[in-house]
Parts: C-alpha cells; sequence; structure tokens
C-alpha cells in the first residue's frame, strides 16, 4: 500500500481525470516570443516542467481578459498576448498546452480583470472601473459599472474562456478573490452600492453569477471551471464566513471546482502568499468550514500546505478535495513526484520568503532557492561534464552547500571546506528564530544533500595555500561570505551585533536599542520584542526594512504593530554616541535626544570577506577559479545560492 494512498489517488470530474490530488497553482510568467507576442519556448519549458514533476493540474496565472480596462502591472499582464483574440487552435498557446498535457497533467488558466485597480497607464488611458464610483488614493478616477459593463466584462471573461477551451486547455480558472473584480463585487469593503448589485450578498454576487454563467454558456457542460475566491480577506468589512458558505451554495451546479486562498492584493496582500510570521495550512480552516456549511462543489486549498503528511490527513478525512500549492513548486517541481516515491527529504523547501511572487511588484521575478525556475532553457546550453574535475568548495553557507552539491550531482570529486564546527553560515541562525522555520529547513535540506552525495565535508579547516597543495583542486569556488560592517560610532565598543542576540542571549538585557533598521535590525527587534524585550530601532534612512519586498514587508510590519508596546520604530535617526546607560542620536529635526537601554545591538550591513579570496586566487595550480555569494558583495539568499549553482555547471 502507498505511503499517502488518498493525496495519490485519481479524482474524475467530468471528462478529466486527476491523476493525484496535488494542484499547481497559478505563479506567472507567461514569456512572449520577441517576434510575434506569443507564448514562447521557455513559456513551455517552464509550465512543461511543473507537469512533469507530477502535479495533477498545471494552471497560467493572472491572464488579463481583455486589454481595454482590464490590466493591473505591465510588468505581468502585458507580457501576455491578446489572449481574447486567440481564437484559432494553431496560435500559440497550444504548444504550451500540449507541453503540459503529454506529461499527464491538466491544464488550465487563470482569468481575471484588475477593476478599479488598474490604471489609466495599464489601459491606454481609459478610465479604470468598478463596483463604485470613487477616487483612490492617488487621484485615479475610477467609473462604476453599469448593467452594459457588466454585460461587456462577462462577455469577455466567456471569450477568452471560449480561447482557452480552443486552445487546449481543460479548465479555466476565474478569479473571484485577491481583490480583483469579481472579488470587488462579492467585498462588502470595495462594494457599497446602493443598487440591485449591493448589499446582501444575494446582490453582491449577481455580477459574478452573471460572469459564471456566461462562461458556461459559452463553453458547454463537459468543460472545468474553477474559481478561485478569498474565504477571508482579512480587511476591514472583509466578507464574513457566512457570505463565503452562501456563495458557494449559490455556486452549485454551475462551477467544478472551488479553490480557497486568502488576502486582498491592495490591503492585505501577505494574505494571498503567507510568510513566514504566518503559519502552514493557513487557509484549511475555511475549507472545514465550508465542507461543515454543506457545500458540495469539490474544494481546493492553498495556503502553504507542505507537510505530505498533513496533504494526505487533509484529503483522508474529506476536510478538501485538493491541495494547491504555488511557491513550493516553483522551489522544487518535482515535489509532487517526490512525494510520491517517499523521497521526501530530497523536496527542496519554499522558504516562503516572498521575493518570487513580491518581485512581480518590481519587474524581477526569481525564485531564491531554484536558480531554474522560469529558465529552464539554460539547461539546454549547459554542457555536458567532459572531465571529471577535482573541486574545492570554500566556506559551508548555502552559496558554497549549493556549489558543492551542483558539482558533485555533476560528477566531480568535490571537498567543502568551512573554518566553523558546523555546517550553515549565515543561516545557522535559524535555529533560534521562531520566525525562521522554513529558512531552518532549507538549511537543513542542504546540509543533507550534501552528505548524501558524497561531498568530503571538512569542517573547523581553515582553507589556506598549504591546503591547495594538498588537494590540488582543480576548480577552486570562494564562497567565504561576509561580516558585520563594524558601527563607527563613539562608544561603539559598548554595542554588540543583532546575531550576537541569538547566540549569546545572555547579554540581552531587558531595554534595547538596535541601531539599524534594515531588515535585519527589525527582524532580530522582533524576534526580541516577542521574547518580551523592550526595542527601540533607529534608522538613519526614511524607512525601515527599506530593502524587504512589498510582501513580506506588509507580514513584518503586521507582527511589529502587534508587538507595539514593545518595539518603537524612529527614522532619520543619526546616533552621535553610546553610553554605559543608553544612546544618543539627533532627531529628522536637528533635536539631540537620548534614549535609556541596557543593551546596544546594531545592524549597519555586511562587508565582504575578500581577503581569503585573493590569497586563494594567488595559488598558480587552478584550472577555473570563482569567487561567489557575500564574498563579492553582501546580498541575499538568492544570490549565493544563484551564484554558487551556475559557478559549480561551468566546471566541464
Amino acid at each position: 500500500m502507498k505511503k499517502y494512498q488518498h493525496l495519490f489517488s485519481p479524482y474524475r470530474i467530468k471528462n478529466v481525470t486527476y491523476r493525484n490530488r496535488i494542484f499547481a497553482t497559478p505563479t506567472g510568467l507567461t514569456y512572449p516570443d520577441e517576434y510575434t507576442g506569443e507564448p514562447g519556448f521557455k513559456t513551455v519549458l517552464f509550465y512543461e516542467k511543473k507537469a512533469r514533476g507530477g502535479a495533477a493540474s498545471v494552471t497560467l496565472g493572472e491572464t488579463a481578459i481583455n486589454n481595454i480596462d482590464c490590466v493591473r502591472r505591465p510588468n505581468v499582464d502585458r507580457i501576455r498576448p491578446d489572449f481574447s483574440k486567440m481564437f484559432l487552435p494553431k496560435k500559440g498557446w497550444v504548444k504550451v498546452t500540449d507541453a503540459i498535457k503529454r506529461h499527464g497533467a491538466a491544464p488550465s488558466i487563470q482569468l481575471s480583470h484588475a477593476g478599479m485597480f488598474s490604471e489609466p497607464f495599464f489601459i491606454n488611458g481609459n478610465t479604470p472601473i468598478g463596483p463604485v464610483d470613487m477616487v483612490k488614493e492617488n487621484g485615479t478616477v475610477v467609473r462604476g459599472m453599469n448593467q452594459d459593463d457588466m454585460k461587456r466584462i462577462a462577455n469577455d471573461f466567456a471569450e477568452a474562456a471560449w480561447s482557452a477551451k480552443d486552445s487546449g486547455f481543460q479548465q479555466v480558472m476565474l478569479h473571484c478573490g485577491h481583490g480583483w473584480l469579481i472579488g470587488q463585487f462579492l467585498s462588502p469593503h470595495w462594494n457599497t452600492r446602493t443598487d440591485e448589485y449591493g448589499g446582501p450578498i444575494e446582490n453582491r454576487a449577481k455580477f459574478p453569477l452573471m460572469v459564471i454563467d456566461a462562461v458556461r454558456e459559452k463553453v458547454g457542460e463537459n468543460f472545468i471551471i474553477e474559481i478561485r475566491i478569498s474565504g477571508d480577506e482579512h480587511q476591514k468589512d472583509g466578507w464574513p464566513i457566512e457570505d463565503v458558505i452562501k456563495f458557494a451554495h449559490m455556486v452549485e451546479g454551475k462551477v467544478d471546482l472551488i479553490h480557497i486562498s486568502a488576502g486582498d492584493y491592495h490591503n492585505s496582500d501577505q494574505y494571498c502568499f503567507s510568510t513566514v510570521f504566518m503559519p502552514h495550512n493557513c487557509n484549511v480552516h475555511i475549507a472545514e468550514a465550508l465542507k461543515k456549511g454543506g457545500v458540495k462543489t469539490p474544494l481546493v486549498t492553498v495556503g502553504s500546505i507542505n507537510d505530505p503528511k498533513e496533504m494526505e490527513r487533509l484529503i483522508a478525512e474529506g476536510i478538501t478535495d485538493f491541495v494547491a500549492i504555488g511557491r513550493g513548486i516553483l522551489a522544487d517541481s518535482d515535489l509532487p513526484k517526490k512525494i510520491h516515491l517517499g523521497k521526501e527529504d530530497d523536496i527542496r523547501p519554499c522558504i516562503r520568503c516572498c521575493n518570487c511572487m513580491g518581485g512581480l511588484y518590481e519587474g524581477y521575478y526569481q525564485c531564491d532557492i531554484n536558480p531554474l525556475a522560469g529558465q529552464e532553457a539554460y539547461l539546454l546550453k549547459t554542457p555536458d561534464v567532459e572531465e571529471t574535475k577535482r573541486v574545492l568548495v570554500v566556506g559551508g553557507g548555502p552559496g558554497g552547500m549549493q556549489a558543492a552539491l551542483t558539482a558533485a550531482t555533476r560528477g566531480h570529486k568535490v571537498t567543502l571546506v568551512d573554518k566553523n564546527n558546523k555546517l550553515g553560515g549565515t543561516l545557522q541562525f535559524t535555529d533560534v528564530d521562531a520566525h525562521k522555520g522554513d529558512l531552518r529547513e532549507y538549511k537543513n535540506y542542504l546540509i543533507h544533500q550534501v552528505e548524501k552525495h558524497g561531498v568530503d565535508i571538512r569542517l573547523s579547516t581553515q582553507a589556506d595555500i598549504t591546503l591547495l597543495e594538498e588537494l590540488q583542486p582543480q576548480s577552486i569556488i570562494v564562497a567565504s561570505g561576509a561580516q558585520p560592517r563594524i558601527l563607527n560610532t563613539k562608544g561603539a565598543e559598548k554595542a554588540y551585533h543583532a546575531t550576537e542576540s541569538y547566540y549569546t542571549p545572555e547579554i540581552v538585557g531587558n531595554k534595547i536599542v538596535m541601531i539599524g533598521g534594515g531588515l535585519i535590525g527589525c527582524e532580530v527587534a522582533l524576534h526580541l520584542a516577542e521574547l518580551g524585550k523592550n526595542v527601540t530601532v533607529l534608522e538613519m534612512q526614511d524607512q525601515l526594512a527599506g530593502e524587504a519586498n512589498i510582501i513580506h514587508k506588509a507580514s513584518l510590519f503586521e507582527q511589529i504593530e502587534k508587538n507595539k508596546d514593545l518595539i518603537r520604530g524612529i527614522t532619520k535617526a543619526q546616533v552621535e554616541e553610546i553610553t554605559d546607560t543608553g544612546v544618543t542620536y539627533v532627531d529628522q529635526s536637528g533635536d539631540k535626544l537620548f534614549i535609556e537601554a541596557d543593551t546596544v545591538l546594531y545592524a549597519i550591513g555586511m562587508v565582504p570577506n575578500d581577503d581569503i579570496v585573493e590569497e586563494l586566487r594567488a595559488w598558480d595550480g587552478w584550472e577555473t577559479f570563482r569567487p561567489i555569494g557575500d564574498c563579492t558583495g553582501a546580498s541575499i539568499v538568492r544570490k549565493a545560492i544563484h551564484d554558487g549553482y551556475h559557478a559549480a555547471m561551468d566546471i566541464i
């Protein structure tokens, strides 16, 4: 009997048999061909990889149904061809659907309309439309929709759905959540109409039902319609669970799947993509409420569901019919297959950093820990290894371990040295911080993998010329990391670096001043506040955690707000002196102020450990030499992991 017999049991809906209960959720992207604008070869490879990895359904995300008033982000929506005009199967989408289907998965596409959260700039100067007339905070005028608008938009959804069917998709996902147009009508927060389309849920649901009915009429009864809803909007005056259940009953017999998510991109986007500050399985309670409320339509539940045992339990107990995984399959597209084969320890775990989805807002979409997500074409131009090499990797942090792992899996003989007595590098702090469980799991995954793949690991070992003479490496990868920038302030010797509070907690008193309000300073401050410490953060810039992506920052600030009695942030503050009793600083008005403290910590950036790079480079026995990660300029985990992977791939 298979270990996860319920999770990997088939489920048939109409003419589609899903091979298991794991859906790959929409996470972007579609890469256009530069000549035709149709989905390019990179698009095929990106989605084909998810299908080959074992997901039952693979969904393309956030596809605009028109170019008139629909688009909300130019770097996302407009990179997609005008889907509403793709009438012929010979068009570019069919090569995507074929790529998904040939690996046994059902191709799906998410259809959406931005509604009031579009901007004239994105829609050729047109006025955005929404449930009501309003002027947004940025001054953009939104026109409330009339019945003609509703009929037109419903028809646009229907035409796009028909085009999807004609192009080989086996289902469509109508986006009714996350603050998109249909969700705006469902939400009493956004829908304040006083006519027949506002007020009670029976009225607010009229336009969404109009869309669903139009789509069903167009695609026919045998085509699968899935709707995605925010079961909890996590915003003031959002729709209550009672309304969610009522709406689910309204769509029974009209749709085939109800996909439960949460949040609103505009007020609570951190709940659309749960962060490290949130529990796993964060939307399961909504699915339970719908099942208890008598909802018969099969449910798909998303929300950091990453434990195979928990997935099995959710299916076995009938809490949900499918689990949906987004970022987890970005991190490791083979996740379903590895679970099925009992190789759970080989799954590269998502760290929930949100730099993938958060990067969409900045036009830069990558997975921090999977260098190939969206870059699958890279494999096609990577030469095979011509000769097994002796490879030395210096540094046992994430970048060094990734480099060692990649080189070992390519067949090289790899030695990994680290001057510390255990692997992990800067990620060792994750063993202490309560909010870094996901990153800790990733650190442990890397350690397990380098051990499993036969890397010669030498701890408490200093890399120097003597070691090079002994090992005679042909390729050297240096991942020596970075060290804290020293505080250059009068009395600096009285302060400790922020991370010392993890490793030597006895130095920390009850009244703390944190100098530096970047991401490290803020996260350590939160860690200490949750231990009951009183922390004041002093930041010289005009904002805290300025380098954090928009989703992670929102979630971090939410946690700080929950601990506002213990955390205070002061921006535009210039520290002048640290004394035995506190810190003197100058505020933005030029006034000199003093904060009492029994402990002063600082986090003002990192300095590359580049001395060892030049020392080792001077040895003349290597064929290839590559410094990677923080020793080339301090950054985030992504740089170390990506650098390590590509440096090892270049050893041929």
